[in-house]
């Protein structure tokens, strides 16, 4: 614009006066005036028509961003608490766990001796009740052999002597018999 200002100056070969600038600079006052209360109507009705319903989207937009901030830093905060809670709950069942295997452990352990001991009573019992039992098979063995002997001796004693030994005879002859039985079982 200014150059159009300056353009229109040269062009006149008037020579420059004063009243000339200012008039060609501001030309005619109705029209500035004109001009100005135009861009004062356009001004406000921008302002009120653009600039206020922008500016209250913007506060809304603003205000709707920082509360979606503060409700993420809250439940930022919240579920950082349930994270750390869990963690402790996940601390303390791993302790637990761990002393349950460990008691378990010892449990076992502990039945494990009890079996073995259970086992090994057991097993002594039965062997003193087959020592036992071969004992008394041995003594039945050895009274059945003695009888046995002392029948073959008696019959044998009936050829020698050629008659029937008596009760007191035999008596004697088992005691003789018995005697030597020990001592030979003996000195084996």
């Amino acid at each position: 614009m200014f150059m159009l200002y300056l353009n229109i100056f040269a062009a006149s070969s008037s020579p420059f006066s004063p009243e000339d600038f200012l008039n060609k600079i501001f030309g005619n006052f109705w029209s500035l005036l004109i001009n100005l209360l135009a861009l004062i109507v356009l001004f406000l009705v921008l302002y009120f028509v653009a600039y206020k319903p922008v500016r209250k989207y913007v506060e809304k937009r603003r205000d709707y961003i920082n509360h979606n901030i503060h409700d993420a830093e809250t439940a930022k905060r919240f579920y950082e608490a349930k994270a750390s809670e869990g963690d402790k709950i996940i601390a303390d069942a791993r302790q637990e766990a761990q002393a349950i295997v460990t008691k378990a452990q010892d449990d076992a352990a502990k039945q494990a001796t009890q079996i073995v001991e259970a086992a090994n009573a057991e097993a002594k019992e039965r062997q003193q009740r087959a020592d036992e039992a071969i004992k008394q098979q041995e003594v039945k063995a050895q009274k059945a052999m003695q009888e046995a002997i002392v029948q073959v001796a008696m019959d044998a004693s009936k050829e020698l002597l050629g008659r029937e030994v008596n009760t007191k005879d035999n008596e004697e002859l088992v005691a003789n018999f018995a005697s030597q039985v020990q001592e030979g079982k003996r000195a084996e």
